[in-house]
């Protein structure tokens, strides 16, 4: 461990010796990663004589940190530097590297993802990024509904004239004039059709919001669409907002702020809104900020919009980031396996693919694949290699929380003149309940005139090992139990067999059970 008087750092985060609510940054050679603060995101360990304030290394962090670095820990506030020496995270040798593909830095944002912050963009990527976020308030404003700039892109032009430096991307809303929550979603999904059809890439996190993709030349930026709207008195704006104090005046009529030069749509007091997203203190830049959303407002806003949300927070930075990249290219062993119990021209589709390297590598074997899985990132990457390779895949998102898209893929799937495998490694261990019912919905859609599901999966018996990816969320499966709900759902099973020895992968032999299912009617 790397001391200093007045904070340490080691392999499992920074300790400072208050609890005090400062904010505290941290620097990776002379370059700002990441900040905490102590008050909020610390907790207490006993360590004698030493700073006892634990901040964890954020989970998105954690891959990069090989090697050595010079790392500075110094409060925001005051200057007064806390830590300023190297530390070694390993013996590898090497220095750490928090950057990527591209080589540029990369940040911690409020959610815990790594990003590549605005700071580091080009004015190219800057522009394409302001002309997007004018044609889709354009085309909010067009649909009928009042479009403004919010949150930290609203925050950078009232503060700055210009994006915060630390953040990623842009933020918009609308104020709906409907006062019911299921109307609310049913006017969210209509402006999403409206983007799609406008030829954007779009990503929903909950039924109240949205993300619009801006493609450009460094990899990309996205505009978030929120919902503001007003139920029982209460003012919401989704994702975090909730306002007893919030009068339609605050945004309406709408005005004007200055963004990079432009004059973009904005909401007739900026500055009273800013105060209600984020409190008084607005004014004074804080990247370890965090929304403190009263418990029943979140409990409503969980109720009333995020159902289909599929643990975003675990495999959304997974699939972004670095992370991705130390999932093995070659296939599993299961994709052999099943290879070897069909014919070349089965066609397959992959749900949950991944990275897609079994979807791929069944292509190359010939097969007429499609691959799916929650994560944009990970199909469109997908996507490009099978298409440099010119082979018979596409992929596509599918979240399986959303039974309206079960029902599309269930429908596309069914409608084929040939019922085609389903195959799903490792799988059903990462979805909750709901995502498995509708899996098998799924299934009794797409084989009800043959074809077989093949499935993989961890078992009870591999809750207590340790395992290679690190923890998180995992449903660990009994095998009769999986049976039980197949039968249930009108399913039959024709093998399953479970032990060690079918997934192994560098030093963990997991228990898992291989099932094959049919649903023919």
């Amino acid at each position: 461990m790397a001391e200093h008087r007045l904070a340490t750092v080691d392999g499992d985060g920074v300790s400072v010796g208050s609890a005090a609510p400062t904010v505290v940054d941290v620097l990776f050679d002379d370059t700002w990663v990441w900040s905490f603060q102590s008050g909020r995101d610390t907790r207490r360990v006993w360590r004698v004589g030493s700073p006892n304030h634990l901040a964890t290394w954020p989970q998105s962090l954690r891959p990069y940190l090989r090697g050595t670095a010079h790392v500075t820990v110094r409060e925001r506030t005051s200057a007064r530097t806390l830590f300023d020496d190297d530390y070694a995270f390993d013996d590898s040798g090497g220095r750490v590297s928090i950057v990527d593909r591209a080589g540029r830095p990369l940040t911690v944002d409020k959610a815990g993802d790594l990003q590549c912050a605005f700071a580091e963009r080009g004015q190219a990527t800057i522009d394409t990024l302001l002309d997007a976020v004018e044609d889709v308030l354009g085309r909010l404003t067009d649909a009928g509904v009042d479009a403004f700039l919010a949150y930290g892109a609203l925050l950078g032009a009232v503060r700055e004239g210009r994006f915060i430096a630390h953040d990623s991307d842009a933020d918009v809303a609308y104020l709906s004039r409907h006062r019911t929550p299921v109307e609310v979603m049913r006017e969210s999904f209509a402006l999403e059709r409206l983007m799609i059809e406008a030829s954007y890439w779009t990503w929903r996190f909950s039924a109240g919001d949205f993300k619009v993709i801006v493609p450009d030349a460094e990899g990309g930026r996205a505009i978030d669409v929120f919902a503001g709207f007003v139920v029982e008195d209460v003012f919401y704006l989704l994702p975090e907002v909730a306002s007893t104090t919030f009068r339609p005046e605050v945004v309406l009529p709408l005005g004007k702020v200055e963004l990079h030069g432009r004059s973009i749509v904005a909401p007739n007091n900026p500055e009273a809104l800013l105060e209600i997203t984020y409190g008084p203190g607005w004014r004074v830049p804080d990247p370890s900020f965090k929304f403190d959303v009263p418990r029943w407002a979140r409990h409503r806003l969980d109720g009333w919009f995020r159902g289909n949300d599929g643990n975003h927070d675990h495999w959304w930075p997974f699939y972004f980031g670095q992370s991705q990249k130390s999932v093995p290219t070659e296939p599993s062993a299961f994709a052999r396996w099943v290879d070897g119990r069909e014919s070349p021209d089965t066609q397959i589709v992959d749900i949950g693919t991944g990275t897609g390297r079994d979807a791929l590598w069944f292509a190359r074997q010939g097969h007429q694949v499609l691959g799916l899985d929650y994560v944009p990132a990970a199909t469109e990457r997908a996507g490009i290699l099978a298409d440099e390779e010119g082979l018979p895949a596409r992929f596509k998102t599918l979240n399986l929380y959303d039974a309206r898209q079960v029902l599309g893929i269930g429908g596309e799937l069914a409608h084929r003149d040939e019922a085609p495998v389903l195959y799903g490694r490792f799988l059903i261990h990462a979805l909750q309940d709901a995502g498995r019912k509708n899996l098998w919905r799924i299934a009794r859609m797409a084989l009800r005139r043959g074809g077989r599901f093949y499935l993989e999966f961890r078992t009870g018996l591999d809750a207590d090992a340790e395992h290679e990816f690190g923890e998180h969320f995992r449903r660990y499966l009994e095998p009769d139990a999986v049976v039980a709900e197949i039968e249930e759902a009108g399913g039959r099973v024709e093998y399953c067999e479970a032990g060690h020895g079918f997934a192994v992968y560098k030093q963990e032999d997991p228990h898992v059970c291989r099932l094959v299912a049919t649903w023919r009617l």
